[in-house]
């Protein structure tokens, strides 16, 4: 029934992508960002696999995308600043009239350039640049980043830009998203041809294993001050920052007791989350638990989240309660070491006061 919407969905990624990065890429310009999103896709079909265009248009056409609406766009608004390839118009011209006419020789250059640029390259290797892309970029940088080590790579930058007060998780989004999103649709594909999904690095992996309330699992070491803690101001904060940690959202812990630059949660703050994805990593390639074939909502309120991203299996609530209780126990040497390296700060202290 929906093959014709996961056709236009998530067989065509590649293309909406095209367009929308076509448009942010322009909108910042003096001119109409549509030009941008039409040179851009026009460009992204120029070079893209002619015998197979339908075909071609999802996961595994996303580096050729980013690459393609990055460029693309660079070269395009360069050209649009160059006042001598400029069609002039009389003034009396509608802004909008005149701004088509100002865009069609950087248009018709910059079209020119890549198809020149993929003919010469289909002439040479008798490949379009899309599977030229593929083959030799896009196929071993997600095997790369995509594997065990990749992500524990991944996980500890994050982990160690997080406590250097950048937001790690959007950091590193750069090289991770692309790997996810192509490891997503392969598990759809999987799955709708009757297989079993074989990626496990999806955005529902990093929601369960990397980041379950909050990048570190900082809601097992929220557990573990409520439980161990005698400083007063980290209850406070922990406590508001309950609900939020309940739904993912890590800043006001991070921020607020804080994390960032505290040398005292620094090791479980990054151990927590690296140990946790490999249990991850180990529960879905063993079997245990089967990789997630749909996209994670970032938000959601924990167990609802992870039932809901692995389709309803119990392995996801069960190791739900794992990851917390990994997290608890790394965390709570950590809590009561804090009490004793400022104990002026704790309630018994103010109490003797």
């Amino acid at each position: 029934m929906f093959s014709t919407v996961n056709f236009a969905c998530i067989s065509c990624m590649a293309l909406w992508l095209v367009v929308l990065m076509g448009y942010t890429l322009g909108k910042n310009e003096k001119h109409n960002p549509l030009i941008n999103v039409l040179v851009t896709a026009v460009l992204f079909l120029v070079v893209s696999n002619q015998d197979n265009l339908l075909g071609d248009l999802g996961a595994s056409t996303l580096f050729l995308a980013f690459f393609v609406s990055i460029v693309a766009n660079m070269i395009f608004n360069r050209l649009l600043k160059v006042e001598k390839i400029k069609i002039k118009l009389p003034e009396s011209v509608p802004p909008m009239i005149a701004g088509g006419f100002n865009a069609l020789i950087p248009a018709w250059m910059t079209i020119t350039l890549f198809g020149v640029t993929g003919g010469i390259l289909y002439g040479m290797t008798g490949l379009y640049m899309n599977n030229i892309i593929y083959s030799v970029i896009q196929v071993p940088f997600n095997q790369v980043v995509g594997s065990q080590l990749g992500v524990s790579i991944i996980v500890l930058l994050s982990q160690l830009l997080w406590w250097t007060d950048i937001h790690g998780h959007m950091a590193m989004n750069v090289i991770a998203k692309p790997v996810r999103t192509a490891a997503l649709a392969t598990n759809i594909a999987l799955v709708a041809s009757g297989a079993l999904p074989t990626e496990f690095y999806t955005l529902a992996y990093v929601h369960l294993f990397t980041n379950l309330g909050g990048s570190g699992i900082v809601i097992s070491l929220a557990l573990a001050i409520m439980v161990f803690s005698k400083r007063q101001e980290y209850k406070e904060v922990t406590k508001l920052s309950m609900i939020p940690l309940i739904c993912g959202i890590s800043e006001p812990m991070v921020f607020g007791l804080p994390i960032m630059l505290n040398p005292v949660f620094l090791i479980p703050f990054v151990a927590v989350s690296l140990i946790t994805a490999n249990i991850g990593y180990y529960a879905i390639t063993s079997g245990f638990l089967t990789a997630s074939y749909v996209e994670s909502i970032a938000g959601m309120p924990m167990f609802i989240q992870q039932f809901l991203a692995f389709s309803g299996q119990w392995q996801a609530l069960f190791l739900t309660v794992v990851v917390v209780v990994v997290g608890f126990v790394i965390y709570a040497p950590f809590v009561i070491m804090s009490n004793k390296i400022n104990p002026e700060l704790s309630s018994e202290s103010k109490e003797n006061h």
